[in-house]
């Protein structure tokens, strides 16, 4: 497997389109839209999983500041709790092609996000009905923050959190 650091020029990321309509049937164009916006972002930092020239997975990520969507809704969730909302970086995306999964594409792709990061936090959300997910993220260190939350769509959501500070960095994440 090769991880090819994310771009919008790379030839996939039409790929990447695809999966996501795959994974979770949303509008292609829409979700170009979304991910070129995050590419703009403040520390952005993806990587594309392929296996034999096909895209295996994706993720992304970066520093959450106010006034982006998320880092706000993720501030009100948590009580505007300033020990995860300052200083951290935010998991946005990852995606596995369904043939691809349990190869640990997955942890290879977490762990080369998280690696190099300067931020001392880190925070994602996952559909609440995601079990595979949730016991992937808590397997990987990750602490569930809430109970659940609608971020404006029909499925409840929880957040999770991981501390990145230098006296973990050397655990395998």
């Amino acid at each position: 497997m090769e991880l090819i650091p994310m771009t919008s020029k790379s030839k996939y990321f039409i790929q990447m389109l695809n999966l996501y309509t795959i994974l979770y049937g949303e509008d292609p164009l829409e979700m170009q839209k979304q991910f070129l916006h995050h590419f703009q972002f403040p520390n952005f930092e993806g990587y594309f999983a392929v296996i034999d020239k096909r895209l295996a997975g994706f993720i992304y990520g970066y520093s959450s500041r106010k006034g982006q969507y998320y880092h706000d809704l993720l501030s009100k969730q948590l009580n505007g709790d300033r020990n995860w909302m300052e200083n951290c970086m935010e998991l946005a995306e990852l995606g596995i092609h369904p043939r691809y999964r349990r190869r640990g594409i997955a942890k290879e792709l977490v762990n080369a996000l998280l690696k190099n990061r300067t931020e001392s936090k880190a925070l994602l959300t996952t559909r609440k009905d995601n079990e595979a997910g949730i016991k992937f993220y808590r397997k990987m260190g990750w602490m569930k923050l809430s109970d659940g939350f609608f971020p404006n769509v029909p499925y409840e959501y929880i957040i999770f959190g991981k501390d990145l500070s230098p006296s973990v960095r050397g655990v395998d994440f």
